[in-house]
């Protein structure tokens, strides 16, 4: 009898309460995903922070304060940990630049120390992937507000990543699954003239993944979202993709 590999785990920590179909908490969608890309004995599983992001709060830069205290995030991380995952992941786009480059390293060093286990976070995903991909400048089709945007246009300044073009699609609600994220690209793409720089949509709240190939169809450029750089960090900081392979066709493998 052949000895099935056995299966390796990576985990998400996402500031949801749930009420929100977003894909990033549907273990199950995120695992027949993963499967149908040859991915089969790789188990997604997401926990949600105990705090999460109030929405309630006075401005979105407090929410993540509130999202990321310290007490919030490791036991998340922890647990994570103990279920046995290879890496983790906090999920959160803005929770990870709001503070800027060396809090958002602080930031996954903390949560690398409670889950026992390497640690990133989506805006720290973004910069590996540019890094690997030898990307320093991209365009950004952004969900938040304007000052929202700007601060992470900072943290990828920080890290040497300029950015050229924005186009803001936020929403009164603030939430990714009432915009219509192909449209938005259509019309921001056909303002810029044809280049090789990715376009960033940094939202873990806009559900891509299976609008990845029409993504790059519809702008003619690579295309990087939110839960398409967690996913790939997930998986080579769990040593399921080699840190050293060409990141491009891996993340367009995410699209065929």
């Amino acid at each position: 009898m052949q000895k099935q590999n056995p299966t390796r785990k990576i985990g998400a920590i996402v500031p949801s309460d749930g009420t929100i179909p977003y894909e990033i908490i549907d273990d199950r969608f995120m695992n027949k995903w993963l499967a149908d890309r040859n991915f089969e004995n790789t188990e997604y599983i997401s926990v949600r922070s105990l705090g999460g992001k109030d929405i309630s709060a006075a401005t979105e830069f407090e929410s993540c304060e509130r999202a990321t205290a310290e007490d919030v995030l490791s036991p998340a991380a922890r647990k994570l940990g103990n279920m046995g995952c290879g890496s983790v992941i906090w999920a959160c786009t803005s929770a990870s630049f709001f503070k800027g480059l060396q809090h958002a390293k602080r930031q996954i060093q903390f949560l690398s120390e409670s889950a026992q286990a390497p640690a990133s976070s989506t805006a720290m995903a973004f910069l590996a992937a540019l890094a690997a991909l030898g990307a320093k400048r991209v365009d950004i089709l952004s969900l938040y507000d304007s000052q929202t945007t700007k601060l992470l246009v900072t943290f990828l300044s920080e890290a040497g990543v300029s950015v050229g073009k924005i186009r803001n699609m936020y929403t009164q609600s603030g939430q990714g699954n009432d915009v219509d994220c192909g449209a938005e690209l259509a019309e921001f793409a056909s303002l810029m003239p044809i280049s090789d720089d990715p376009i960033l949509i940094p939202c873990t709240g806009i559900n891509s993944l299976e609008h990845l190939e029409s993504f790059e169809k519809i702008s003619g450029r690579l295309v990087m979202t939110a839960n398409q750089v967690t996913l790939w960090h997930a998986l080579v900081l769990a040593g399921l993709i080699s840190s050293t392979a060409d990141p491009r066709s891996t993340l367009r493998l995410y699209a065929q």
